[in-house]
């Protein structure tokens, strides 16, 4: 593809640039049908959909906001667009900055059960090389909830909250994790350059060439470097998961990978005694390292939707059942007809990493396997929490 002193020499006679734009989205189809994991026609049907996806998801990060003059948070993640496991408690937002600007964050911080704001060199298209620079989870918030934030390479006299940028471009990663979908209330932010001047210049074709070559970057290397880390979910130990960090993820995250199989007679009993950890939580994933449908299915429980058991010796357990028909078991995730996929933990800063065990067994013996004292569900208190579910997730932001 041309540089951007190329294009401006090039112009936009010719259809150059767009041929490869075009070339680079056509070879996302490896990505699917390459893939020697992908061997029905239903998970390579979700691989087409995810591939709409990845288009949609790369767009507003290269064409539409990817000027750090005059950044704007972008909902890089919803229920319409999956990519890179999003956590179904997270609502994720992103901006573009740049170390030569000072910023300012403000608004009413909200009730997220986590909060937290990350500066990273580089941008997000340019995956290796996008590395965390400096974070902050803990804010100094004033009256009215209200918060405010500066974002600059020194820190201002008298600033509380500040985060640090590293020099030339960058992203900004805002995290906000709820744990009681019901109740919590999403943060309300705007971000401005305080070096700003309005209007901004005018639009050349140079910036939109610029744009368009991010873009063939984004499409290239980040769902490339997502399909690796899939393969490292497929290399964990038969019915067990390993934890490790993801080095584009979240600092605080302990993730546990692994795969669940199940039939439609089967369920798949998980147990694991958990540890010490502000937030946890536990999901089902698509082969494309997607987020089931979590408004619309419980294909995710955390720390306050679940309910533990205590062993007796003052541990905490999760027990849980992964199945495609609703077991009447209050701690049930809903496979929904996906007879394999990914089955992901998040431990935030844990004081250790405890290995579930699984086991699966028949639907028709699943009472039997299961202590007595295993908490139930009617199916009317189901449809309650699954309409709970649908209006939450609306409500903080997140569809």
């Amino acid at each position: 593809m041309p540089n951007s002193t190329q294009l401006q020499q090039l112009g936009f006679t010719h259809p150059t640039i767009w041929k490869e734009v075009t070339k680079v989205m056509g070879e996302l189809e490896q990505l699917v049908w390459n893939d020697p994991l992908v061997t029905d026609d239903l998970t390579r049907a979700e691989g087409a959909r995810y591939l709409t996806r990845v288009i949609a998801g790369a767009l507003p990060m290269t064409m539409e906001l990817a000027d750090a003059n005059y950044p704007q948070f972008f909902h890089l993640l919803s229920t319409r667009i999956h990519w890179g496991l999003p956590a179904t408690d997270c609502h994720y937002q992103w901006a573009a900055v740049h170390g030569d600007n000072v910023y300012r964050i403000s608004g009413d911080r909200g009730t997220a059960r986590v909060f937290d704001i990350e500066t990273r060199k580089d941008h997000f298209a340019h995956i290796a090389d996008w590395t965390l620079h400096d974070r902050l989870t803990k804010f100094d918030v004033g009256a009215n909830n209200h918060v405010d934030i500066v974002l600059s390479r020194v820190r201002p006299e008298g600033v509380r909250n500040w985060i640090q940028l590293a020099e030339g471009p960058g992203n900004i990663i805002f995290r906000q994790y709820y744990y009681d979908w019901n109740t919590e209330q999403p943060a309300r932010l705007s971000i401005v350059n305080e070096n700003a001047k309005y209007p901004p210049p005018t639009l050349t074709e140079a910036a939109i060439g610029d744009g368009l070559e991010l873009f063939c970057d984004w499409i290239r290397d980040v769902p490339k470097r997502f399909a690796q880390v899939v393969n490292t979910y497929y290399a964990a130990p038969k019915n067990s998961m390993v934890f490790d960090t993801i080095d584009f993820g979240w600092k605080s995250l302990k993730y546990g990978k692994g795969i669940y199989q199940c039939a439609p007679d089967e369920a798949l009993i998980l147990e694991v005694k958990l540890p010490k950890s502000y937030y946890w939580s536990i999901q089902l994933c698509s082969h494309f390292w997607e987020a089931r449908d979590y408004h619309l299915r419980q294909t995710s429980l955390n720390g306050h939707q679940a309910q533990i058991d205590d062993d007796g010796a003052g541990n905490r357990i999760f027990r849980a059942v992964i199945s495609h028909q609703d077991p009447g078991i209050a701690n049930w995730l809903d496979a929904g007809g996906h007879e394999q996929g990914l089955l992901a933990i998040r431990y935030y800063e844990p004081d250790g990493t405890p290995i579930p065990s699984m086991r699966r067994v028949k639907l028709a013996e699943l009472r039997d396997s299961l202590p007595a004292s295993t908490p139930a569900v009617t199916a009317e208190a189901r449809q309650i929490s699954l309409r709970d579910r649908a209006w939450s997730t609306a409500r903080l932001r997140r569809e």
